[in-house]
């Protein structure tokens, strides 16, 4: 293992409540409240892919532009939001620590935009990470594999070098379809307790599939 690849939503901090929070009311606004199994769907997900589902089920045909208004918006409900402070999820902390502290090179890579990815980025602490791939850096964000290529691109190593935590099917499918192997940790407190050699164990249990 040469690195450790972070999603960051639902991942490293518990940004999923504020995001559905957010996607709930713009579905509302849109002229339809949104059901669990659809907001389900757009877990892990781009913004774009995030208001066209919303606005395909509340019936209106967006333009690209109108599109855009309403990533905007969304992303300002969600900066509201994060605001309001960010925790780590359980078990973070101490894997940052222990891979920091190794030498071993981290980045977060994340469908969510820069400007909202920065600000998340802020309270987690930039210096755990070499580096992040955001969803406006990459042509296909999340479940394309395009993010997690990009990643291990960026630190000039192997995909299947890498290992990477995930709490979202989008998340996963993106990283097993860029080669890397992958970790799901939807399950609460999924990483409580886990140290670096438990982390070096699941790389080698691992041959870039899914859990």
């Amino acid at each position: 293992m040469k690195a450790l690849l972070w999603d960051m939503d639902g991942t490293l901090v518990d940004t999923e409540p504020r995001w559905g929070e957010a996607t709930y009311a713009m579905a509302a606004a849109m002229g339809r409240e949104l059901t669990p199994e659809l907001r389900e769907q757009t877990v892990g997900g781009s913004a774009d892919g995030t208001v066209r589902l919303c606005a395909g089920w509340a019936g209106l045909d967006l333009t690209d532009a109108e599109v855009a208004v309403w990533i905007d918006r969304l992303y300002e409900d969600v900066s509201a939001r994060f605001a309001r402070g960010l925790e780590l999820q359980p078990g973070v902390h101490d894997l940052l620590t222990a891979g920091k502290a190794a030498g071993i090179p981290m980045m977060v890579v994340t469908n969510t935009f820069r400007r909202l990815a920065d600000q998340a980025l802020d309270s987690i602490g930039r210096h755990w990470l070499v580096g992040s791939v955001c969803g406006d850096e990459v042509a296909v964000g999340k479940p394309d594999p395009m993010p997690y290529r990009t990643a291990a691109g960026r630190l000039g190593i192997d995909p299947d070098d890498c290992l990477v935590f995930e709490d979202s099917v989008n998340g996963r499918a993106s990283a097993a379809a860029a080669g890397c192997r992958v970790v799901d940790v939807s399950a609460p407190g999924a990483l409580a307790g886990l140290t670096l050699p438990d982390v070096v164990r699941l790389w080698r249990a691992r041959a870039g599939v899914t859990e």
